[in-house]
């Protein structure tokens, strides 16, 4: 009798082990913005990013394309971060996206959330640079994507931040180079960067 009960205790426990599965299963296919949130809330930010991206291509809801670039560069995977900017940034909603979107949440600073995703953006294509030639590259993305008044946070200040952090002297001077050949708002970003007699690097 006891055998028969422990037999049944364990098909019970492997038929609702099989349910669960077969349960995820389904929702990941049919519903990956309710496992985008639930691996979210269970700390699984990676895999959260992969249902983010799913949910995108389902939808093409902006919002979680560029959260599955957000959740990709902060994982340090630049290549699926850079792959998944450029779908984001040649969407032909970007642009109004941006315009209405308010960062928020933590580690996200208050500054224009255009500036904070192509800011995000210069930084994996100077991460990922090979050659002096990628690296102008994302300087040249900078500047196109930095207002005219250099605001706080600005794509430029973000890759110059980048290469600071990694001891660049030599491109520093480029982006230094390239600010004095600019017609940017000389404020005090700009004037520490620029390497003004005003401020420093």
């Amino acid at each position: 009798m006891k055998r028969l009960i422990l037999k049944t205790a364990a098909i019970t426990l492997a038929a609702i082990i099989l349910l669960g599965a077969l349960l995820l299963l389904i929702l990941s296919f049919a519903a990956p913005r309710v496992m985008m949130d639930f691996t979210a809330s269970m700390g699984m930010g990676s895999v959260s990013g992969h249902f983010a991206y799913k949910e995108y291509e389902r939808s093409g809801d902006l919002d979680c394309l560029a959260r599955s670039f957000l959740i990709a560069e902060g994982d340090g995977d630049d290549e699926t971060a850079l792959s998944r900017w450029d779908e984001l940034y040649k969407s032909d909603g970007f642009s109004v996206y941006c315009e209405r979107t308010v960062p928020e949440g933590e580690g996200v600073p208050a500054y224009r959330y255009r500036d904070y995703l192509s800011g995000t953006a210069v930084r994996v294509m100077y991460r990922l640079s090979d050659s002096n030639e990628e690296k102008a590259a994302a300087l040249a993305f900078a500047l196109s994507e930095t207002e005219q008044i250099f605001p706080v946070g600005n794509p430029v200040v973000a890759l110059a931040a980048e290469a600071m952090e990694r001891g660049d002297g030599g491109f520093l001077e480029e982006i230094r180079a390239a600010l004095l050949d600019s017609d940017f708002e000389h404020n005090d970003d700009y004037l520490r960067l620029a390497g003004s007699t005003e401020g420093e690097i």
